[in-house]
């Protein structure tokens, strides 16, 4: 597969994750701006993220239907648009408006940039080691956009953090539209989805092995956003840090992401997605635990430390258990990643709402808690690991 396409086609999960944590830092302008006041900045928010969890499973099917060349360009064209409409809103609610187009947009990349890497791959190797690269360059998009629209805002206004996705689109829509010509389309579409669709025993079996993954994959968001939350909630308020020396504090939990996530793929090829993911859970889980213990005490560094430790094991499960969604419906692939990216999504909304309730408890103790809950998800990875060898339906190299 031309790097050049893969590179566009992981542009558009970085896009898609970067308008997630990019205009957080530019709401106290848009607020002063537009007199937004706090129903108008949520539903900045939350104009983007309802809409684009909303839409991930029907554009995964309908791109299974029509094709997801056609989904990722209409999904690039609404993300300009709604990008361009929010730079020049005059008012809240075409700013709220705008940020609905650029759910739509959102939605379309995040599904059929997947599925398209999914079906092109010659093999599940390959597959490994793509959906590792899409979620590491996705996965850069985490902590750069606090930092990236925070310089942007103060250099010029909160306006320029959504000038930002125009030249990005622009240039990752060459090289997929370039490899969109019906010879390169019925190249890619062939060789995969005739492998896969012969590893599938059952319906049934698919979609159970497709159910774990989302279960597993919602219960990694609920727990990684979720503690996420109560971070950012600790050192603001415990710890008395200003928002962005905060955002600064939680770069650990951040950077190794995108360089674990990258090697994610070559451990899948070694050990399977389950076994992968299993241990991405387990370390993951160790991390979380760390974190319960040094949350209380008076320096920072036993934290940074558990926060590097739990970064690493969610850098090493996320691609992996989306592989593992890919790999149950091979012969459908925008579906399962729809179905993946909506669990994924519906988990994090979830556990940010748990925690926040949650979050006058002792903050040690619901960060152990959750580390809990992702040793017990392993244990459900290792069962499918074993399942999977049994039958010799899901190759586990």
């Amino acid at each position: 597969m031309p790097k050049l396409l893969v590179l566009g086609l992981c542009a558009g999960y970085f896009l898609v994750l970067l308008d997630v944590t990019v205009v957080n830092v530019a709401l106290p302008q848009i607020n002063a701006d537009l007199q937004a006041g706090q129903s108008g900045m949520a539903g900045v928010i939350n104009a983007y993220t309802f809409v684009l969890a909303a839409l991930l499973l029907a554009f995964g099917a309908i791109g299974d239907r029509w094709g997801h060349r056609r989904i990722v360009v209409f999904g690039f064209l609404c993300f300009f648009l709604g990008s361009l409409a929010c730079s020049l809103s005059p008012t809240i609610e075409v700013l709220v408006a705008s940020r609905a187009l650029q759910g739509v947009g959102a939605a379309a990349t995040m599904t059929g940039t997947l599925a398209m890497l999914s079906e092109s791959a010659a093999d599940d190797r390959e597959r490994n080691k793509l959906v590792g690269l899409w979620a590491a360059l996705g996965g850069v998009a985490l902590p750069v956009g606090p930092l990236l629209g925070g310089l942007l805002v103060e250099l010029g206004n909160w306006r320029a953090a959504f000038w930002l996705n125009l030249p990005v689109i622009l240039v990752a829509l060459v090289p997929i539209i370039v490899y969109s010509s019906p010879a390169w389309a019925a190249r890619l579409g062939s060789g995969g989805l005739a492998r896969g669709a012969g590893r599938v025993e059952s319906s049934g079996s698919s979609r159970m092995r497709l159910l774990t993954a989302c279960i597993v994959a919602g219960l990694m968001n609920f727990c990684v956003l979720g503690s996420l939350f109560l971070l950012t909630q600790f050192f603001q308020g415990d710890r008395g840090l200003s928002p962005f020396q905060a955002g600064l504090a939680t770069l650990p939990a951040l950077l190794p992401l995108p360089f674990v996530a990258a090697l994610s793929g070559t451990v899948s090829n070694r050990l399977g997605v389950w076994r992968t993911s299993a241990m991405g859970l387990i370390v993951a889980g160790m991390g979380l635990g760390l974190m319960g213990l040094t949350v209380s005490g008076s320096g920072l560094w036993g934290l940074w430390i558990a926060l590097v430790v739990w970064a690493i094991g969610v850098g090493i499960l996320t691609p992996a258990i989306v592989t593992a969604a890919m790999h149950a419906l091979p012969q459908r692939p925008g579906f399962a990643s729809g179905a993946g990216s909506t669990a994924r999504n519906l988990g994090g909304a979830v556990g940010v709402t748990v925690f926040a309730v949650l979050a006058g408890m002792d903050t040690g103790a619901l960060m152990a808690g959750a580390g809990v809950m992702m040793l017990i998800a392993a244990f459900i990875c290792l069962d499918m690991s074993r399942r999977a060898r049994e039958s010799q339906l899901v190759p586990v190299r």
